[in-house]
């Protein structure tokens, strides 16, 4: 699962750079010594070169016990019970076995553990914000897409509009087209094609007359030309006419 996959880093990371650290190991303080005259038993142990009498008192020349003091001395017997020796200073980190203590370890991992999801936490807030700005882009993206396409549309509802109304003009001016053209043939019907155009002075007049006469001869000549060239007629009757 994640949780036991979290475990194994972290204990390769502990592993790899430990996060605790070891303070020198000091000393311990000498336990304290009791004020007055010593016991007068045997020490064993004490080095020869050591009396544990005071100075003001030759010590036993022997190796057996010292005599004990008379009652009533000025120096009572003290034993060093009455002074309890001071606790050595005890340091954080390691024991002087190498081993290491449980709280320390706990202490380890919760400052590991702390580290990683702190990591992992950034890690994913880089990448949602990451996300979030690329949210934010396509959005202004979109809302400058959503703004010409309305533009596009209110131009293309003005085309459209300006359409039928040219449409509609249109079929109009067809209509109107349609009844000038059935009223010209109508006049056509009933009037002459030589009562139609009328001169506005006699001298228009005539120029028209002698106008159609010499349209009207070189017609002719130019159908007899043709009769003749196909053999309709002869050429007296194509001299004659």
């Amino acid at each position: 699962s994640d949780l036991l996959g979290l475990i194994q880093v972290m204990i390769v990371v502990f592993g790899d750079e430990p996060p605790v650290f070891s303070r020198p190991i000091s000393a311990s303080y000498p336990p304290y010594q009791a004020t007055g005259p010593p016991n007068t038993s045997y020490m064993p142990g004490m080095p020869g070169g050591i009396s544990p009498y005071p100075s003001g008192y030759p010590p036993n020349p022997s190796g057996y016990p010292g005599c004990p003091y008379p009652p009533g001395g000025p120096y009572p017997a003290t034993t060093s019970s009455q002074y309890p020796s001071q606790p050595p200073v005890t340091t954080v980190g390691p024991s002087r076995d190498g081993t290491i203590s449980e709280d320390t370890i706990r202490a380890s991992l919760i400052s590991a553990v702390s580290d990683k999801l702190r990591w992992r936490m950034k890690e994913e807030m880089d990448r949602a914000q990451a996300e979030l700005n690329a949210l934010k882009r396509t959005e202004e993206d979109l809302k400058k897409g959503h703004q010409k396409l309305e533009e596009m549309v209110t131009r293309l509802d003005q085309e459209v509009a300006e359409v039928d109304k040219n449409i509609e003009l249109l079929k109009k001016k067809d209509e109107e087209l349609s009844s000038a053209l059935e009223k010209m043939e109508n006049q056509s019907e009933n009037n002459d094609i030589d009562e139609v155009i009328i001169p506005t002075a006699p001298l228009y007049k005539q120029i028209l007359n002698l106008y159609a006469e010499e349209n009207a001869i070189e017609d002719t000549i130019f159908y007899l030309g043709e009769a003749l060239r196909r053999g309709v007629i002869d050429l007296d009757v194509f001299l004659k006419h």
